[in-house]
C-alpha cells in the first residue's frame, strides 16, 4: 500500500467508535483478551441477511449492543451502533452494492478487521459467513496467510458455493462427491483453493452449515449438496476442527438458513463455547 493509499485509508477509518461498558459479568479487563465475531454477507443480501444471526448472538452472549460496518455506494465505511466491552464484541458487515463479488467482499473485510485491529488489538477472532460471504472469507484467509493480522479462531460457513452455483458452474446431481469428500468436476475457483490449501490458517475450527430442501435436487435451491460440502476435502486435513451439519426441508433453503431456530443455535454453541 501506497504513502497516498495508507493516508486515505486513515482518514476512511477515522469515525469515533462509542463503546458500550456490559456488567463486569461479561466483560474482560482489556481489549487484547476480546474476541470479536464477524458476520459476513454474500452476492445479493444485506443487513437483513445477517440480523437473526446478530440478535441471536446478543441474546446467546448476554450483549445488548453490536457494532454495524456499513460500507456506502461511494467506497466509505460507516461505523454504528458499539464496540462492547464483552469478551466477544459483535460486528456486523453490510455491503450497499448487494452485487458485491468475492474479491470485493475480500477487501473491504480486511480493511475492516485491520482498522479495528488498529483500534483494539485483539489477538484472535471469529468469522460467520453466508453463501459468497463464506467463500471470500475462506478466500481471505488464504491470501492473507502472512500478513499481520489477528489469528482467526473459529469459521462458520453457511451456504457457501465453494464449487460452483446452481446453473454457474454447477447443476443438481452432476458432480458427485468421492467418500473423502473429493467432487468430480472442480471449478477454478475450488482448484485455486484446493491448490492453495496449505495457507489456510491450521489452527482454525471450521464449522460448515449446508442446506437441503429434500427434494430430488440435493440442493438448498441455489447451492447444490455437492458444491457446498465440497470444502470439507480441502479444508479438513488442514484445521484443527471441522464440523459439518446438514438443516433439512424448509429450513435448508438457501435464504432460510441464516433465519433458521436449528442453525443459529448450532452457531452460536459453535462460535461462542468453550474458547
Amino acid at each position: 500500500m501506497g504513502m497516498w493509499q495508507q493516508k486515505k485509508f486513515r482518514r476512511q477509518h477515522s469515525a469515533y467508535i462509542p463503546t458500550s461498558k456490559l456488567p463486569a459479568a461479561v466483560s474482560v479487563k482489556s481489549s487484547k483478551e476480546q474476541i470479536p465475531t464477524f458476520y459476513v454477507h454474500g452476492f445479493r443480501g444485506g443487513d437483513y441477511t445477517t440480523q437473526k444471526m446478530v440478535a441471536s448472538a446478543q441474546n446467546f452472549t448476554q450483549s445488548p449492543a453490536f457494532l454495524r460496518a456499513t460500507v456506502d455506494w461511494s467506497s466509505k465505511i460507516h461505523y454504528s451502533g458499539y464496540w462492547t466491552t464483552s469478551k466477544f464484541p459483535i460486528v456486523q458487515l453490510v455491503f450497499k452494492d448487494r452485487w458485491i463479488p468475492s474479491g470485493t467482499i475480500e477487501r473491504w473485510f480486511n480493511q475492516i478487521l485491520s482498522d479495528l485491529y488498529q483500534r483494539y488489538h485483539f489477538q484472535t477472532y471469529n468469522a460467520v459467513g453466508h453463501s459468497l460471504g463464506a467463500v471470500a472469507l475462506v478466500s481471505f484467509l488464504i491470501n492473507t496467510y502472512n500478513k499481520p493480522l489477528p489469528k482467526v479462531n473459529r469459521l462458520a460457513l453457511v451456504a457457501g458455493p465453494f464449487d460452483g452455483i446452481v446453473a454457474f458452474g454447477d447443476l443438481p446431481n452432476i458432480n458427485p462427491l468421492s467418500p473423502e469428500g473429493k467432487p468430480a468436476f472442480m471449478t477454478p475457483k475450488y482448484l485455486w483453493t484446493y491448490i492453495n490449501r496449505i495457507k489456510f490458517p491450521h489452527q482454525a475450527k471450521v464449522l460448515n452449515i449446508y442446506g437441503n430442501i429434500n427434494d430430488s435436487s440435493n440442493t438448498d435451491k441455489y447451492v447444490s449438496v455437492s458444491s457446498a460440502r465440497s470444502i470439507k476435502y480441502i479444508l479438513k486435513p488442514q484445521v484443527q476442527e471441522f464440523i459439518e451439519y446438514n438443516a433439512l426441508g424448509t429450513s435448508g433453503e438457501h435464504s432460510q438458513l441464516h433465519d433458521d431456530k436449528h442453525v443459529l443455535q448450532t452457531i452460536n454453541q459453535f462460535v461462542y463455547t468453550n474458547n
